[in-house]
């Protein structure tokens, strides 16, 4: 599965070794993980976690780089010099579809240029830009292309805080994108939502043909299960997010309480899932060789783990609720077990999924 992503603009070295570090950073958060090879095969090498200070990045903006800059340097000290492959905050993208007439490859490129703020609200100076091609069906008269642009501030601001750190950007794509890649499956055809519920943000992307169609992120997150529970139960941080890990969202006598307190987040989750849906069906149309019905929706992101979140989104929504695979693109757990729980990877399936990216990177 190839996504759009942004090695044109910052290409990878002539050779890379599959040891590039996947780095994925967030407000609160920065994990990373390195894939090596093991008879041909990748397995996990290092990876980790590491809380962010709070103020460092805020919605995906760098706010305090020199800060930034030294929590890089100390929390990646082993990594200097390493090659690494970053994800770019999806809040901070713009995602379109743009038709073009039917013209070679080597015009595409100048020719988004000219139509790109008939798109985003950037212009080409301002922009960090690259496509994907959609399949075209048969006897098509036009080239139908899926455009990702950033402003071009933004990523040089976070190229120039990991090089000022002591490391080397390869390759930047859209955190969506590197998510994906690591949970979508090979065979997996149909349209799909793949939700990511983390700590700080919650987000949706539509998939289509392989290819992510649509993006939207929202500040509604597991943080707010735990504020939750701290308001309802008058406890501290810490035991809100035990009382939520060993408890979750399931409605029985004992539970009810709890269940109560959940609730009112969860289901701010789903209207949001719902909306995404209806906007879909009503664009899909536009949408070429998309299908209007979404047929399954992914979960991942540390707060998918989240017992009976799965089965209330599914009974809500009338749409099977898979919990994602953050390795069914990387082996099998028949063939190999990873150093780290299933659990535990879900909120990894970023930075798996750029270290993934890797392996494959163009030459």
């Amino acid at each position: 599965m190839r996504l759009p992503n942004l090695s044109k603009i910052f290409p990878p070295s002539k050779y890379l070794e599959p040891l590039v570090l996947g780095l994925d950073i967030s407000d609160r958060s920065l994990k990373f993980v390195e894939l090596s090879f093991r008879k041909g095969r990748p397995v996990l090498g290092k990876f980790g976690q590491k809380v962010l200070p709070e103020g460092l990045i805020q919605s995906g903006e760098i706010k305090n780089r020199d800060a930034l800059i030294d929590f890089l340097k100390s929390g990646l000290s082993e990594f200097s010099g390493r090659e690494i492959i970053l994800a770019l905050p999806e809040e901070k993208a713009f995602l379109g579809l743009v038709t073009l007439p039917l013209m070679s490859q080597a015009n595409i490129r100048e020719a988004l240029e000219l139509q790109l703020e008939e798109h985003v609200p950037l212009s080409p100076s301002e922009a960090v830009f690259d496509y994907e091609l959609l399949p075209a069906e048969e006897k098509q008269d036009h080239l139908d292309v899926i455009i990702v642009a950033f402003p071009r501030n933004l990523v040089e601001g976070y190229r120039d805080a990991v090089k000022a750190a002591g490391l080397k950007p390869a390759v930047f794509e859209m955190e969506t994108q590197a998510l994906v890649r690591s949970v979508l499956p090979p065979d997996e055809e149909g349209v799909v939502m793949v939700v990511d519920f983390g700590r700080t943000r919650t987000s949706f992307a539509i998939v289509s043909q392989g290819i992510i169609r649509f993006t939207s992120t929202v500040s509604l997150a597991g943080a707010d299960l735990d504020k939750a529970l701290v308001q309802t139960f008058k406890i501290e941080l810490f035991a809100a997010e035990r009382m939520k890990k060993e408890r979750g969202l399931v409605r029985t006598k004992e539970n009810q309480e709890v269940f109560n307190a959940l609730l009112p987040v969860v289901s701010a989750i789903r209207d949001e899932i719902s909306r995404h849906l209806l906007f879909w069906q009503g664009h899909a149309v536009h949408a070429h060789s998309s299908k209007p019905e979404v047929a399954k929706l992914y979960l991942c992101g540390g707060e998918s783990n989240l017992i009976g979140l799965g089965e209330y989104l599914a009974y809500d929504l009338k749409l099977p609720v898979v919990l994602a695979n953050p390795w069914v693109n990387i082996a099998s757990f028949e063939d190999y077990v990873p150093e780290i729980t299933y659990n535990e990877s879900l909120s990894y399936a970023t930075a798996l999924g750029l270290a993934l990216r890797s392996v494959n990177l163009p030459t």
